[in-house]
């Protein structure tokens, strides 16, 4: 069942093209009806998680009144690599045993079927993008070239403004021994959504540390610190002698800084050119910082190899500085960022916390479910929460969630005062005892070892699961409690349960 179709085609342009069996530059898709699934926090404006081919999830939001209203558009899309991504399968607790992995996407194509899929999807976001907003596009060696000969295509040579190189990780291992240099870098392509367009810039700077050994090898010292110079250009007379009287005016060759009035002239008594000084900022003893403009490299925020914190066990997963700089150059406070493509949901975390909107998209519910528990998962009182102006999970017809043969083990008691304590006793998956017979492993004896999180709705009404209580411990030593308190309310409670492999369990009783 559908709303209606939506059918987009690129103008033609001069200049060089690509081409691939069977090109077109255009779309038609059939926007489907999407219904409500989960919902997290208040409900009020709340940011949207839409699951299901995005071809046909974006063509909803263009249905819905999202023409032109998206100011940043960031996607990570597959990079045509011919290869399947997994995550981790592993049990909890001390040990965090690995029984395996599972696949949560395969980047796999035939012939022009990449170029395809991604000018179709290319063509629905030039179409949600504000006319004064940026496209970013996340690429690798792989597809790089190509894909900006067809964002040209799509938004005019014109409109593209930069390809920035990030230092995604640093050679080690087998790759110091790679032929033709070791690849460590993604590209990304940045596009405003027209010539015409005056894109948000808020240009950043990056901070560099230094210790004092370090400071000494690149800079001059005098009495008051570490400095560099730099050419006073078109600086004024007047300027230049309040510079020298507080002591920021460079003579060379060791000679003194000579304040001709009567010509008006300031020089050194050496010869050489004046400079300007400029201090580096020193903090404690050993720690000096410059602050420096950033250019289209980016060696200055690590990948998520050096900050494991960060790790979800989802590939591919991108870390928080890079999104970060991304959405604080290209955006404000309030406006509306859209991830047609957001794997581990890192975009749109960072979207929260600096307090945009968002619109996630994803046909992997794998993703749907990580990006979920980043976001709407808040413990009270955490920078999330602060945030916070409620998630819903929205899901196109036929996507389908991954569903344990599971059986969930509950007592429950009555509490005086209205309320009801759950505690979970057991869960046994078919999947899970199957995975672990092949990995050669034992059935734990504790069953929260199979379990990543336990989410419970309290007043569940039968269609949208709104979770009142998410366990949903961080660190693979750390288990899901187990037990819970809840309210009495008039309708079914539902206990939720995602195992380790990623399948869920959902048992609803009444409390009644």
């Amino acid at each position: 069942m559908t709303e209606a179709a939506i059918s987009l085609c690129a103008a033609e342009r001069d200049g060089p093209t690509l081409t691939w069996p069977e090109k077109r530059l255009s779309v038609c898709v059939d926007v489907p009806i999407l219904r409500t699934v989960e919902a997290y926090g208040d409900g009020s404006a709340p940011n949207l998680l839409l699951h299901g081919d995005n071809a046909l999830t974006l063509a909803w939001l263009l249905a819905n009144g999202y023409r032109q209203k998206i100011r940043l558009i960031y996607i990570d899309p597959p990079f045509d690599s011919d290869g399947d991504y997994t995550s981790v399968v592993r049990l909890r607790g001390d040990g965090a045993k690995v029984i395996g992995s599972r696949v949560q996407y395969r980047d796999r194509w035939q012939g022009g079927d990449y170029l395809q899929f991604m000018v179709e999807r290319l063509l629905l976001l030039k179409e949600l993008l504000h006319p004064d907003g940026t496209i970013w596009l996340h690429c690798d060696h792989r597809a790089s070239a190509r894909l900006q000969l067809v964002m040209e295509e799509i938004f005019g040579a014109e409109s593209y403004l930069n390809t920035i190189a990030w230092r995604s990780q640093v050679a080690r291992g087998a790759k110091v021994h790679a032929r033709y240099f070791p690849r460590s870098t993604h590209s990304i392509h940045i596009f405003a959504a027209s010539p015409q367009g005056t894109p948000t810039w808020h240009p950043p700077r990056k901070e560099i540390v230094m210790s004092r050994a370090e400071a000494a090898a690149h800079y001059m010292e005098d009495e008051r610190g570490f400095f560099r110079t730099s050419h006073p250009g078109t600086y004024s007379f007047e300027k230049l002698v309040q510079l020298h009287a507080q002591g920021r005016i460079y003579a060379p060759h060791g000679g003194n800084v000579i304040v001709d009035e009567a010509n008006r002239r300031v020089y050194a008594s050496n010869g050489g050119n004046i400079g300007v000084k400029y201090y580096v900022e020193q903090r404690g003893e050993d720690r000096f910082f410059v602050t420096r403009a950033v250019d289209n490299l980016w060696d200055d925020i690590p990948g998520l190899g050096t900050i494991p914190s960060e790790d979800v066990n989802y590939p591919t997963q991108k870390t928080e500085g890079l999104l970060q700089r991304i959405i604080e150059t290209s955006s404000d406070p309030g406006d509306l960022i859209l991830d047609a493509f957001v794997g581990s949901g890192t975009s749109v975390r960072v979207a929260q916390q600096l307090d945009r909107r968002w619109i996630g998209c994803d046909d992997n519910w794998g993703a749907i479910r990580t990006t979920a528990r980043r976001v709407g998962g808040a413990k009270k009182g955490s920078r999330e929460e602060e945030r916070e102006r409620g998630v819903e999970v929205w899901q196109a017809g036929g996507a389908t969630v991954p569903t344990a043969e599971a059986e969930m083990n509950l007592r429950v008691d009555m509490v005086a005062g209205g309320s009801v304590q759950i505690r979970v006793e057991g869960y046994r998956s078919a999947a899970l005892i199957e995975q672990l017979r092949v990995a050669g492993k034992e059935i734990p004896v504790d069953w929260r070892a199979g379990v990543q999180s336990v989410a419970i709705d309290p007043d569940y009404d039968e269609q949208i699961f709104r979770p009142q209580i998410i366990d949903a411990p961080r660190g693979r030593a750390a288990l899901v409690a187990g037990r819970y308190s809840v309210p009495i309310t008039k309708r079914s409670i539902a206990v939720q349960i995602v195992d380790v492999l990623g399948d869920e369990c959902i048992h609803v009783f009444s409390p009644l």
